[in-house]
């Protein structure tokens, strides 16, 4: 069994849903700085709906995207920088290039989970590039399992090096994840991932359940910062996964620092 997880930290994007995308420049630096020190692996800033998605539809972004990627790589020294990029609202010659400049380290590009096919593109743009890409599924509870290891098998055929299932309605009981992160497993070569939400406050036994099922990507956000009830508490997940013996390279008290900005401020 694996006993490595490899944490991705969305607290600065899907955070911000919790805020109307009203995150502040301040609120990125510090957090980043704080995240960096604590050996968070991949710290995942922006707009709620990702690159390019600020707009009077789904919401406008206090910062631009060129600010906040600039804000985040100044105060990300070890920790990469991730993007959450839906193709629709981020367009490749706009978006991905400019993240690409502004020294974006991890792609992680997001589809409804029967919409995989929209991803091709956009997988293949950052793999070109030399890019850590990942295929996210979201709103995974309205496919069957075996649907969305079909839809992962798409993903991963595009290129991906990993795909992470979310749970975007905070749906799930532990068994339902167990069946899903299961068929993934079984279909892919590559990593799988799992991001839970709160709703049902099942955030950290879902996680469990993933990593247990044979996921070692596991996404969670600083006190559960996060979209509608949160995400899984980052801070909760290190202390369970070491106590579990699995390693995630986070430091725990740093952790509880960052965590202590996420509330605060």
């Amino acid at each position: 069994m694996n006993k490595k997880i490899l944490i991705s930290d969305p607290t600065l994007r899907d955070g911000n849903h919790a805020v109307r995308h009203q995150l502040r420049k301040n609120d990125f630096s510090s957090y980043c700085k704080a995240a960096d020190s604590a050996g968070v692996p991949i710290v995942e800033v922006g707009h709620g709906n990702g690159l390019g998605a600020s707009s009077m539809l789904v919401g406008e972004c206090s910062l631009s995207d060129e600010m906040i990627l600039s804000t985040a790589r100044e105060n990300l020294k070890t920790s990469k920088l991730a993007v959450h990029a839906i193709p629709g609202f981020c367009t490749i010659e706009r978006h991905m290039a400019m993240a690409l400049d502004l020294g974006v380290d991890v792609f992680r590009i997001a589809a409804h989970c029967t919409e995989a096919d929209i991803t091709d593109r956009h997988i293949a743009f950052a793999r070109k590039h030399g890019k850590e890409v990942y295929g996210v599924l979201m709103m995974s509870h309205m496919a069957s399992p075996d649907h969305l290891a079909d839809e992962a098998f798409k993903m991963q055929g595009y290129g991906a090096e990993g795909v992470v299932i979310m749970d975007s309605s905070g749906h799930y009981l532990p068994l339902d994840v167990t069946d899903r992160i299961s068929a993934l497993v079984e279909m892919l070569s590559i990593p799988v991932g799992f991001h839970a939400h709160n709703n049902l406050g099942m955030g950290i036994a879902n996680s469990v359940a993933a990593v247990q099922a044979g996921a070692t990507i596991i996404d969670g956000s600083a006190r559960g910062f996060g979209a509608g009830s949160g995400n899984a508490q980052l801070e909760v997940l290190v202390a369970v996964f070491k106590k579990m013996g699995y390693e995630t390279g986070i430091d725990l008290y740093k952790m509880l620092d960052a965590a202590d900005i996420a509330e605060k401020e």
